[in-house]
C-alpha cells in the first residue's frame, strides 16, 4: 500500500511539474518594505564635505557655499565679500567622496549655472582654467577636493553672485562613460 501512496505521489507531482512548465505566467503582486533615509550632504554614501568655513551643510542637509555675512560660519571683522574686478581662487572648497561601493569607481558629473563667473577645478590650482562644466573621476574611499575660481569682472560694489551646482553621479570612471 505505501508503494501505491508513494507511486501516485510521484504521478502527481510529475503531474504538477509539467502543468507548471507549460502553464503561461500572466500576474504576481506583493507588498515589500523599502527604507530609504534622506540624510544631509555630507552623511551620504556619496558624500559632499565642506572644507573651508565659507562651505557649510545646512539644518536641512544640503551644501551651501556662501562668501557673505549671511554665511552661519560669519564672524564680525571677517569679509563680507568679493572685490568688483577682481578675481579669487580658493583651493580645496569642498569635497566630494565616494563610499558607495567597494570596488567601484564613480564618474560625477559637476554644472554651475547662474550669475557671475563662477567655475571650479579638481585638486591644488596650477594656473588652470576653471570650469563651470566637468567631470571628475573618484575611486573608493576617495575623497576629491573641488577649488573655486570667482572672476568679478565688469561687476560693481553690491552685485551678487548667485548659482546653483547640479551633482549627477554614474558608476565607472568617466573617460569609460559615453
Amino acid at each position: 500500500m505505501k508503494k501505491i501512496i508513494g507511486l501516485f505521489a510521484l504521478i502527481a507531482g510529475l503531474l504538477i511539474a509539467v502543468a507548471a512548465s507549460s502553464a503561461n505566467f500572466a500576474y504576481f503582486e506583493a507588498d515589500r518594505n523599502v527604507h530609504i533615509q534622506v540624510v544631509p550632504d555630507d552623511n551620504e554614501l556619496i558624500d559632499l564635505r565642506p572644507i573651508q568655513p565659507y562651505a557649510y551643510i545646512t539644518e536641512n542637509g544640503m551644501l551651501v557655499i556662501d562668501l557673505s555675512h549671511n554665511n552661519e560660519n560669519w564672524h564680525e571683522g571677517f569679509g563680507e565679500g568679493v572685490s568688483p574686478n577682481s578675481t579669487y581662487i580658493f583651493e580645496e572648497v569642498f569635497g566630494i567622496s565616494n563610499d558607495l561601493w567597494e570596488g567601484t569607481p564613480i564618474c560625477m558629473h559637476l554644472t554651475y549655472s547662474g550669475s557671475g563667473g563662477v567655475s571650479f577645478f579638481e585638486g591644488d590650482y596650477t594656473g588652470q582654467n576653471g570650469e563651470t562644466t566637468f567631470d571628475v573621476t573618484i575611486m573608493p574611499g576617495e575623497v576629491v577636493r573641488i577649488g573655486m575660481i570667482i572672476d568679478s569682472t565688469d561687476m560693481d560694489a553690491g552685485n551678487n553672485i548667485d548659482g546653483q551646482i547640479q551633482f549627477y553621479a554614474e558608476a565607472g570612471t568617466c573617460n569609460n562613460i559615453s
